[in-house]
C-alpha cells in the first residue's frame, strides 16, 4: 500500500513538473507549437505539439498567407483613390462649364481695363478693394476667358484644400480621414456653392485665410517660428486686398491663437509682428493706386462711400439676411452641424485651434452683419466650420461603421448633395458642356446668354459699341463693350442719392450711343433716379421696350 501511494505521489510530482515547464515554454516569445492537454493537478493545459520528421508544416490557408492582408489594403487604396478622382473631376468639371453671372461679368470687365490702363476708383469705379480685379485681369490674360477663369476658382478650391491638409494632418488620429483631407475640404466647396458663389472674393479669399493658420498652427505640439508668424501676417494682408473687413476677421482670429498657444511675452510680441506684416500687402496695394493718382479716391470709396452706400435704404434688408444664411446652412449642413458640435466643447477642452476657429465664425457673423448680406458672403465663414467639423468627423470615425451613424451621417448630407444635384443633373441633361452646343445650353439655363444675345440683336447694338447699362453687365461682356461711365450701373440697389446724381452726371457729359435699363433696374430708375431720368429726355430717345428692359439711343 506504501509503495502504490509513493508511485502516486511520484507521478503526481512528475505531472506538475511537467506542467511548469510546459507552461514556461508556452510564454510570450516560445517558439514551440502548442496542443491541448491534461495538467494531473491544475486541469487542462497546453501542451507542446510533435513536429513531423520534416519539420514544421506552413498553413497554405488564404487567411494567412504572406501579403495576403497588405495587398487588400493597397487594392482599398487604389479605388479609394480611384473613386476620389472621379468624383473630384466630375464635380470639377461643372464648375468649369459654369457662365459668368453679373458679379463676376463686372469683375472681369474691370479687371481688364485695369490692366489697359485705367486707374480704379478714378476712371473706373465699384466699392471693393483692388484684388478681385486684378485676379480676373490676370484670369483674363491667360486667353482662355471664362473656362479659364472658372478652372482657377477650381485650382482655389483645391487650395483650399490643400491647407486645410497641412493644417490638420498631425491633429487628426484616424488613418482614413488624415488621407482624404484635402479631397474632403475641396469636395465640400464644389458641392455647396454654385455658379454666383465661385468667384466670389469670399470664396478667393478662403486660401490666404486657411493659410494663415496653416502656417502657424500645423504642428500644435511646436510654438511657431517668427519667419512663420510673419508669413501668416502676410496672408492676412493678402486677405486685406481683396476686402479689409475680412482681414480684420482673420487677424483678429489668428491672434486669439497665438495669444492662447504661445506662452510667455512671445504672445504679446506677436500681435504687432502680425499687424505689421498684414499691413505689407495693403501699403503696396495704396501705392500702385497712387502712381495712378487714385490714392485719395481709394480711401474716400474704401472709408467713407462704403459707409454711405451701408446706410442707404435697402442696403440691409433682413430679409435678404434670413435668405442667406438659411441657403448658406442648408448647403452646408453637414458641415454646419458638425462644426456646432465640435465648438459646443472646445472652452472646455481649451484647445487653441478651435477657440480660434469659434473667434472665426463669430467675427464673421458680425461682419456680415455691417455689409449688405448677399448669400454669396456667408461662404467665407466655411474656412472655420470645414476645420472644425472635419475634427469633429476624426472623433465619430470608429463609429461610423456602424449602420446607424452611417444613416444619420449620410440623412445630414441629403440637403448638401441635393443641391449639388440641382446643378450637375441639368448640366449632364444639356450634354455635360463637351460641344459648343452643349455649352451654349448650360449658358442660356445658368445666366441667360441666348436671351441677351438676342435683345442685343434685336437693340441693334454693334459689337465693341459705346453701351450703358443700368443693370446686368452681361449685356456689356456678351457685346463686347467696355465699361465707359465711371459708375458701372450695377450696385443700382445699393447707390447713395449722391452717386444717382454722379450717374446722371457722367451719362450727359460721356453720352454713350445706347443706354439700357434693364427690367429688375426700372423701379430703382423710377423711384431714385430722377436726375437721370432727365437726362434721358433730353439728350435720349426710347426706341425699344421689352421683357428685359428699355432701351435709348443717343439723338
Amino acid at each position: 500500500m506504501e509503495q502504490d501511494r509513493s508511485t502516486v505521489a511520484e507521478r503526481a510530482s512528475a505531472g506538475q513538473g511537467a506542467a511548469v515547464a510546459l507552461r514556461q515554454a508556452a510564454r510570450p516569445g516560445s517558439h514551440i507549437p502548442l496542443q491541448r492537454g491534461l495538467d494531473p493537478v491544475t486541469g487542462p493545459i497546453r501542451v507542446p505539439a510533435m513536429e513531423p520528421a520534416g519539420g514544421p508544416t506552413r498553413s497554405t490557408s488564404p487567411r494567412t498567407r504572406p501579403g495576403r492582408g497588405r495587398h487588400r489594403r493597397a487594392e482599398r487604396r487604389r479605388a479609394e483613390v480611384t473613386l476620389t478622382l472621379i468624383v473630384l473631376g466630375a464635380l470639377s468639371w461643372i464648375v468649369v462649364t459654369w457662365p459668368f453671372r453679373g458679379d463676376q461679368a463686372v469683375y472681369a470687365l474691370i479687371g481688364r481695363q485695369i490692366l489697359h490702363g485705367q486707374a480704379l476708383y478714378t476712371d473706373i469705379w465699384d466699392i471693393k478693394q483692388p484684388g478681385v480685379f486684378l485676379w480676373y485681369g490676370l484670369a483674363d490674360l491667360t486667353g482662355l476667358g471664362e473656362i479659364g477663369t472658372r478652372a482657377l476658382d477650381v485650382v482655389a478650391a483645391f487650395a483650399f484644400g490643400a491647407c486645410v491638409h497641412v493644417l490638420l494632418r498631425g491633429r487628426l488620429t484616424t488613418p482614413w480621414v488624415r488621407r482624404m483631407l484635402t479631397a474632403l475640404a475641396t469636395a465640400v466647396l464644389l458641392l455647396a456653392a454654385g455658379p454666383g458663389d465661385f468667384g466670389q472674393l469670399e470664396m478667393l479669399c478662403l486660401v490666404p485665410a486657411t493659410g494663415a493658420f496653416a502656417l502657424v498652427a500645423a504642428e500644435p505640439r511646436r510654438a511657431p517660428t517668427w519667419r512663420r508668424i510673419v508669413l501668416a501676417g502676410l496672408c492676412v494682408g493678402v486677405v486685406g486686398v481683396f476686402k479689409l473687413l475680412l482681414a480684420g476677421v482673420v487677424g483678429l482670429a489668428l491672434l486669439v491663437y497665438l495669444v492662447l498657444h504661445l506662452g510667455g511675452r512671445r504672445r504679446f510680441a506677436a500681435v504687432p509682428v502680425v499687424v505689421a506684416a498684414a499691413l505689407v500687402p495693403v501699403g503696396l496695394t495704396l501705392a500702385w493706386l497712387a502712381t495712378q493718382g487714385a490714392f485719395g479716391a481709394a480711401l474716400h470709396v474704401w472709408l467713407v462711400e462704403a459707409l454711405e452706400m451701408g446706410s442707404a435704404p435697402g442696403s440691409r434688408d433682413p430679409a435678404r439676411v434670413l435668405e442667406g444664411l438659411g441657403r448658406y446652412v442648408l448647403w452646408m449642413f453637414p458641415v454646419v452641424v458638425l462644426a456646432a458640435w465640435q465648438a459646443a466643447t472646445a472652452w472646455r477642452r481649451r484647445d487653441p485651434l478651435d477657440l480660434a476657429m469659434g473667434a472665426f465664425v463669430l467675427l464673421d457673423v458680425l461682419a456680415i452683419a455691417t455689409q449688405f448680406a448677399w448669400w454669396y458672403q456667408w461662404y467665407f465663414v466655411s474656412a472655420p466650420l470645414v476645420v472644425l467639423a472635419l475634427r469633429r468627423l476624426d472623433v465619430l470615425a470608429p463609429r461610423l461603421w456602424g449602420p446607424r451613424w452611417a444613416v444619420l451621417l449620410a440623412a445630414l448630407c441629403l440637403p448638401m448633395l441635393a443641391h449639388a444635384a440641382s446643378w450637375a443633373l441639368p448640366t449632364v441633361l444639356d450634354g455635360g458642356g463637351f460641344t459648343a452646343a452643349s455649352r451654349d445650353r448650360i449658358d442660356e439655363r445658368v445666366a441667360g446668354y441666348d436671351t441677351i444675345r438676342t435683345e442685343l440683336a434685336a437693340a441693334g447694338v454693334r459689337a465693341g459699341g459705346s453701351l450703358y447699362v443700368v443693370g446686368d453687365p452681361l449685356y456689356n461682356m456678351l457685346a463686347g463693350a467696355p465699361l465707359v461711365v465711371r459708375f458701372d450701373g450695377w450696385t443700382y440697389d445699393l447707390m447713395t442719392d449722391g452717386q444717382w446724381r454722379e450717374v446722371a452726371t457722367e451719362v450727359g457729359a460721356v453720352e454713350p450711343a445706347v443706354v439700357m435699363v434693364d427690367a429688375d433696374a426700372r423701379e430703382w430708375v423710377a423711384d431714385r433716379g430722377q436726375d437721370l431720368q432727365q437726362v434721358l429726355a433730353r439728350d435720349y430717345v426710347r426706341y425699344r421696350t421689352s421683357a428685359e428692359g428699355t432701351w435709348y439711343r443717343l439723338r
